[in-house]
C-alpha cells in the first residue's frame, strides 16, 4: 500500500502536466497518451463506463483523435486540481470537487475548439456551428447553423466526448443530406426556432413550423403527444438550428452519443384548416390523423406527413365550405408518410384506391421478408441501416437516377416476386411521373383558380380543389412513384380525368394528347427546365406511365 501511495505521489505532476501545457517541468512535450495513464490505471478510472455508450471511458479515448493525433489528454478536459486524487471522498462523497465531472457542460471543449468563452455563441469554430454572422449579414438572410445556443456547453447532443471523431464519416454523410444543408433556401429566408405558438397543434392554425424544422422544436414536439408546437427562440439570436443527431438518437437520458434510437409512439397528426373568407366560415381542428404504427420509422412520421391531406377538403366540404372564395389547404413538402400510408391524396368519389398487393408499408416491420424491424422509412432510406445521407438511390448533376445503393429493394424487387429494380427502370418511373405531373399542371391551368374552385363547375368545387391539391402535394413528393406507386398514378389520372372534362369518363389519354403545350416546361420534380427533345415526347411518356400498354385508369 505504501508503494501505491508512494507511485501516486510520483505520478500525479506527470498528470497535472497534461492540462493545458501539455509539457513536462524541462519543457519536452508529453504525448497525451502518457500524461492520461494515471487516470487510466491504479484502480482509479480504468474501468469507468459512459453513461451515453456503455462502453469503457478509457477504451474509447485510446481509439480517439483526442489520444492518436495527441490532442487532448484527460486533464486537459478534466482539469484536476494540484494532488489529485487525495481521497475517493472527494469525488465519491460529495467533497471540494477536485476536477471538473462533466467538461462539456461547464464549457471545456471551447479550450480547442472554438469558442471564446462558455456561453459566447458568435465565435465558433466554424459558421456551420453557432451561425458566427458578421454585422452585414445579420440585417440579411444568413444561412442556418448545424446547432443553435441551444448546444453552447452541451456538444454531447452530437459527440461522443471521449471520442468525438468516431462518428466523423455518419457526421460528413449528414452533412450533405437535406437534413444537414445550412444553405437550404428554406433556412435563409426563415429563422425556424421563432416560428411556434403556445396553443396546442390540435387546435391552432397559427404558424408551428418549429416542430420539424428544428431539432429542439422536434423534442418538444413528439415528446409531448404530438401538441408542443411552441417557438423556444427569439430573433435576436442569430444561430438557427437543423435536424441534428439528437432528433433521432437519444438513450432515454438525454444523451445522444449512443446512437439508440428515440423511442417515439404511433403517430397523430392534426391538419388544422381555418377557411375564415368563406361564407359560412369553415374551420376544421381538434381532429387526429391516426397513422399505423411504423416501429422505429415514427422518427420519420411526425414531419414527413404533410401539413394538409386530401380528406379535409371532403370534411371542409361537409361543412358547408363555399369554393367559390376559399383558399385550398396547403401539403407542404415531402409527405412520403401519408403517401405509404394512402393518406395523402384527394381520393375521387367512386374510384377505387385500395391495392392489397402493396407491401411498401409494411416493410421493416416484423421482418417482413428479411427486411429487419426498423419500419419502411428507416429500412429504405438508410442504406444498410448506416447511412445518413438518406437516399436509397444516387443522382447525378440533372437529379437522373444513376444506382440503386440500398440492399433491402431485392428483398422483394427480384424475378421471383416482382419486377427487378434497376437505375434504369426507376429512372423511367420517375421520368413518366414526372411527365404526367406536368401534363396535370398544364391541362389544369386556366381552370381552376386559388380562390374560386366553382367557376370551373359551379357545385363542384371540391373536386376541382381536389385535382389541383393533388398535384401541389405530389409535385412536392419527388419519391411518390416509388412510394406507393398505384395509389399515386391513380391520384394523377383521376385529377387529370376531373379537370380535363369536369367528368370521370377515362378520357386520359385523349386529354394529354389534347393539351397544347407551352413553349416553355419545367420539370415539376427536378425543378429543371425541360428541354425542346424532352417536351416532344413528354404526352407520350406521361400516356405510358399512367396507362401503360394496356391503356385506361391504372
Amino acid at each position: 500500500m505504501r508503494l501505491k501511495s508512494l507511485l501516486l505521489l510520483i505520478l500525479v505532476p506527470v498528470l497535472v502536466a497534461g492540462c493545458g501545457g501539455g509539457s513536462s517541468e524541462s519543457g519536452v512535450p508529453i504525448s497525451k497518451l502518457a500524461a492520461s495513464q494515471t487516470c487510466m490505471s491504479l484502480n482509479c478510472h480504468a474501468t469507468w463506463t459512459s453513461p451515453g455508450t456503455g462502453a469503457v471511458i478509457a477504451d474509447e479515448w485510446r481509439a480517439s483523435a483526442h489520444n492518436l493525433k495527441n490532442g487532448a489528454g484527460c486533464a486537459d478536459c478534466h482539469e484536476p486540481h494540484a494532488g489529485h486524487p487525495q481521497s475517493c471522498s472527494k469525488c465519491h462523497g460529495g467533497g471540494s470537487g477536485v476536477a471538473t465531472r462533466n467538461p462539456d457542460q461547464a464549457g471545456k471543449c471551447g479550450k480547442c475548439h472554438g469558442l471564446s468563452h462558455p456561453g459566447d455563441v458568435m465565435v465558433a469554430q466554424a459558421p456551420q456551428h453557432f451561425g458566427n454572422m458578421t454585422a452585414s449579414q445579420l440585417n440579411t438572410k444568413y444561412r442556418a447553423s448545424y446547432v443553435s445556443s441551444h448546444n453552447v456547453n452541451n456538444c454531447r447532443n452530437c459527440h461522443n466526448p471521449h471520442n468525438p471523431s468516431g462518428a466523423i464519416n455518419i457526421a460528413r454523410q449528414w452533412a450533405q443530406s437535406a437534413h444537414g444543408n445550412t444553405m437550404a433556401l428554406a433556412y435563409a429566408y426563415y429563422d425556424f426556432k421563432t416560428m411556434g405558438t403556445v396553443q396546442s397543434s390540435s387546435t391552432t392554425f397559427e404558424s408551428n413550423c418549429v416542430r420539424c424544422h428544428t431539432t429542439t422544436g422536434y423534442i418538444n414536439f413528439v415528446n409531448s403527444g404530438f401538441v408542443d408546437a411552441r417557438a423556444w427562440g427569439s430573433g435576436s439570436d442569430k444561430t438557427k438550428e437543423l435536424t441534428t443527431c439528437n432528433a433521432c438518437h437519444d438513450n432515454a437520458a438525454g444523451r445522444a452519443y449512443g446512437y439508440g434510437l428515440r423511442s417515439v409512439p404511433a403517430v397523430s397528426i392534426y391538419y388544422n384548416y381555418s377557411a375564415s373568407k368563406s361564407s359560412p366560415t369553415v374551420k376544421l381542428n381538434n381532429n387526429a390523423t391516426v397513422y399505423p404504427d411504423a416501429g422505429a420509422s415514427n422518427l420519420c412520421m411526425p414531419c414527413h406527413t404533410g401539413r394538409a391531406i386530401g380528406k379535409m377538403i371532403k370534411d371542409a366540404a361537409a361543412l358547408g365550405l363555399n369554393f367559390s372564395n376559399a383558399n385550398m389547404p396547403n401539403g407542404h413538402y415531402r409527405s412520403a408518410g401519408a403517401t405509404i400510408f394512402q393518406l395523402g391524396g384527394y381520393e375521387f368519389a367512386g374510384r377505387s384506391y385500395s391495392n392489397a398487393s402493396f407491401l411498401h408499408s409494411s416493410v421493416g416491420l416484423g421482418n417482413n421478408r428479411g427486411t429487419g424491424g426498423k419500419g419502411p422509412c428507416i429500412t429504405c432510406h438508410m442504406t444498410d441501416g448506416t447511412s445518413h445521407l438518406f437516399m436509397p438511390v444516387t443522382l447525378d448533376d440533372s437529379k437522373a437516377i444513376t444506382a440503386v445503393v440500398n440492399t433491402t429493394c431485392v428483398k422483394c424487387h427480384d424475378s421471383s416476386f416482382q419486377t427487378s429494380h434497376t437505375a434504369a427502370s426507376l429512372q423511367q418511373r420517375k421520368a413518366g411521373y414526372a411527365a404526367a405531373l406536368a401534363m396535370l399542371n398544364i391541362i389544369k391551368s386556366g381552370k381552376s383558380t386559388s380562390t374560386n374552385w366553382d367557376t370551373f363547375l359551379p357545385g363542384n368545387g371540391a373536386n376541382t380543389m381536389g385535382a389541383s391539391f393533388n398535384y401541389s402535394l405530389l409535385s412536392s413528393e419527388p419519391g411518390a412513384y416509388a412510394h406507393n406507386p398505384l395509389y399515386t398514378k391513380r391520384l394523377i389520372y383521376d385529377s387529370i380525368d376531373w379537370i380535363s372534362n369536369a367528368g370521370m369518363d377515362d378520357d386520359v389519354a385523349t386529354a394529354i394528347n389534347a393539351a397544347i403545350l407551352p413553349g416553355s416546361i419545367t420539370n415539376p420534380i427536378t425543378k429543371i427546365a425541360y428541354t425542346p427533345a424532352e417536351i416532344a415526347v413528354l404526352k407520350t411518356l406521361a400516356i405510358a406511365y399512367l396507362s401503360g400498354s394496356g391503356g385506361g385508369r391504372p
